[in-house]
Parts: C-alpha cells; sequence; structure tokens
C-alpha cells in the first residue's frame, strides 16, 4: 500500500507543484468560458429551429442544470430569452464564439501534451488550428449524439412511470431519479470518449489508442465525481453567491474555478498514461488486449538461419 501510495508523488509534484501545469489549467478554463454560453445556445437553437424536436431541447436544459454550478435558473431563463430573441435562426455570432473558445482550449491543451510525451515541437498555430476545427466539430456532433440518447431513453423511462404517477407521487421521484442515473452514466461515456479524442490526436506524435483509452476512462469518471464535489461543497465557498467576494462575477468564477480543476484531471490522467511503467494498473485495457507472445514468422527464419 505505502509503494502505490508513494508511486503518486510525481503525479501529485506535476499536479501541484509545477507552475506550467498552472498556467495550462488556468488558460484552459479561461477558454472553456469563452465558448460555453455560445456552444449551450447553439445547442438549443439546433433543437428548436433546426430539429424542432422538444425532447431534446429538454434534455440540454437538463444537462445545463446538472452541470452547471450554480444560478443554473437564471442562467437557464437567460438561454430561453436569447433563444426568444434569435428569431427562429441559428446565430451566426454563436458558432464564431464556439471556434474562438475552443481555439483557446486547443493550444495550451496541445502544448500540455507535448512536454508530457516529451515531443519537441509543437504544430504550427494553423495546424493546431485545422485540427482543433476539426476535433470541436466532431465534439458538437457527439453532444447532438448524447442528447439524442439521453431523450430516447428518458422518453422510455417515461411509459411506464407517467401514468402511474397519479396513482402514487413517489412514481415521479422514481423516473427523476432514475433519469438523473442516465444522464450521469452518459455523461461519462460522452467526456470520457471527448478526453480519448484529446490524448489520440493532440500530441504531436503518433499515439496508440491502446495506451491512452484507460487514462481517458479513469479521467472521464473522476471529473464527474470533482463536478459533484464541487456543487455540494460551492455553497460554503466565498464564491457560492452573490454576497460574497466576486460579487456579480460569482457565475463565471464559479464555472471558471470548476474548469480549472476539470483541467487538472483531464492532465493528470494524461500524465498517467504517459507513466505506465510507473503505474501498471494503468495499463489494464491494454494488457487484456496484449497479442500473443509468440515470435513472428520472421524470428524464426532467423534462428533457423543462425543454427
Amino acid at each position: 500500500m505505502g509503494v502505490h501510495v508513494r508511486s503518486l508523488f510525481p503525479l501529485f509534484r506535476y499536479l501541484i507543484l509545477q507552475t506550467e501545469t498552472h498556467a495550462f489549467c488556468l488558460a484552459l478554463a479561461c477558454a472553456a468560458l469563452i465558448g460555453f454560453y455560445p456552444f449551450c445556445l447553439l445547442l438549443l437553437s439546433i433543437m428548436r429551429y433546426l430539429l424542432n424536436w422538444d425532447g431534446g431541447f429538454e434534455v440540454v436544459l437538463q444537462a445545463i442544470r446538472l452541470y452547471f454550478p450554480n444560478s443554473q435558473d437564471w442562467l437557464i431563463s437567460n438561454l430561453r430569452a436569447s433563444i426568444g430573441n434569435s428569431s427562429g435562426r441559428i446565430e451566426l455570432g454563436s458558432i464564431f464564439w464556439v471556434f474562438l473558445g475552443a481555439a483557446g482550449v486547443f493550444v495550451p491543451l496541445e502544448a500540455g501534451l507535448n512536454r508530457l510525451w516529451k515531443v519537441l515541437e509543437d504544430r504550427t498555430y494553423w495546424r493546431n488550428q485545422l485540427l482543433g476545427l476539426t476535433l470541436t466539430t466532431v465534439c458538437g456532433s457527439m453532444a447532438l449524439c448524447f442528447v439524442a440518447i439521453n431523450a430516447a431513453i428518458q422518453a422510455i423511462i417515461h411509459l411506464p412511470f407517467r401514468p402511474l404517477q397519479p396513482v402514487w407521487n413517489g412514481f415521479g421521484v422514481i423516473e427523476a431519479f432514475f433519469g438523473y442515473i442516465v444522464l450521469q452514466i452518459t455523461a461519462v461515456v460522452f467526456f470520457s470518449t471527448a478526453i480519448l479524442l484529446f490524448y489520440k490526436f493532440l500530441p504531436n506524435r503518433q499515439i496508440e489508442t491502446q495506451r491512452v483509452l484507460p487514462a481517458a476512462i479513469l479521467a472521464g469518471i473522476v471529473a464527474e465525481i470533482v463536478k459533484d464535489i464541487y456543487i455540494l461543497v460551492l455553497p460554503l465557498l466565498d464564491i457560492g453567491s452573490i454576497r460574497g467576494s466576486q460579487g456579480p462575477f460569482h457565475v463565471s468564477v464559479s464555472f471558471v474555478v470548476l474548469a480549472y480543476f476539470e483541467t487538472f484531471v483531464v492532465l493528470g490522467g494524461a500524465f498517467l498514461a504517459t507513466q505506465t511503467e510507473s503505474y501498471p494498473w494503468m495499463g489494464f485495457i491494454r494488457t487484456a488486449w496484449k497479442p500473443s507472445s509468440a515470435p513472428p514468422p520472421d524470428s524464426k527464419i532467423n534462428e533457423t538461419r543462425l543454427e
């Protein structure tokens, strides 16, 4: 046990004591703030005006209520007002700010991952932005799939429980509980998949999927746990309300702090993926897929020649 605890000291040193890590995380968190509201607005506009899908619209609002740290009602009311003022069209400004926020995310994230993988040269700015544009589009498509899956499952859950609610109000609570569990599980899958894409494609070198997949799964789960703990303790912090030291900026600051912690999780998972020799338990999937240890045919031929 003591050996395992001591093996975590390098991770602690990288995350807490290395100033470069803090710089990367703060840059990522601030860039996430730039793109968060426009991204939510874009998703809601697609659900309302492009797909005419009320179920998907409500799933997006549920996800925002679940994942934004505080003042969710205020945020949702402003999103509804923005949707109402958009005159039935998808705003190009939202798309612009989404991609601008993504541009601010992928530059420091690639730099941080390159440092971990000992890559000496970063991509050029335009190559980074092209890759970031591709990953943003893929993640946006994944978000639509996330909404579709949740809406479909919640519609299935709705079928047996809704007719029973007049009989006993507790059935409504059970339905809400199952909907919450589904949202949590699919969110972990979504975040783990997005993190896997970052680990796989952002470093300026070839990365084996099997090497980073365990770290991506772990990071997705830990990120969910960190979010839940943060939301629980936020009311106790000085930034949890307008009466705190941040005043009217408490909503934005609380989001940035959450994103700051979450990016530590992402970089911590990447650190573990690059140190599988020190953390053999991180290779559980790679070990399961390990090919046969039988020597390849060429080696047998060479041995014959040597004889």
